[in-house]
């Protein structure tokens, strides 16, 4: 079963969301209705701001892996290529609330599945 993956955030991946999230026309409020104006004449302007804006999301980067050594391969991969930041591995796992008792869904009666940090951090190990 996998159950691992990367999480963090790429460059490329911020300009994309940046891109997609910044409006392509702006509409002027004194002339008719159907009238707006293009904020792209020429092809696309991108401030290079926007991915400064972006950088605060972190996404699932790669598909899911069946150990967390192929996650650290991922992550070492990106690094060396990329412009990445906040790589970590998670893994799936049933979440728990913060008394430790699983996370129910009241309308299937299933405890809740997501990812948490991997590797788990376990309160019970001695320093």
């Amino acid at each position: 079963m996998s159950t691992f993956a990367v999480f963090g955030m790429i460059l490329d991946v911020a300009k994309t969301e940046a891109r997609e999230k910044t409006a392509g026309t702006r509409k002027n409020p004194k002339a008719p209705a159907a009238s707006s104006r293009s904020l792209r004449p020429n092809g696309w302007s991108w401030s290079p701001s926007a991915p400064r804006r972006s950088w605060g999301t972190i996404r699932q980067l790669s598909p899911l892996f069946d150990a967390p050594q192929y996650a650290e391969q991922f992550i070492e991969l990106a690094r060396k290529t990329l412009r990445c930041r906040d790589m970590r591995i998670r893994a799936k796992a049933v979440l728990v609330g913060a008394k430790g008792k699983p996370i129910i869904n009241p309308k299937t009666k299933a405890p809740t599945v997501g990812f948490t940090e991997w590797p788990p951090k376990l309160d019970s190990q001695a320093a």
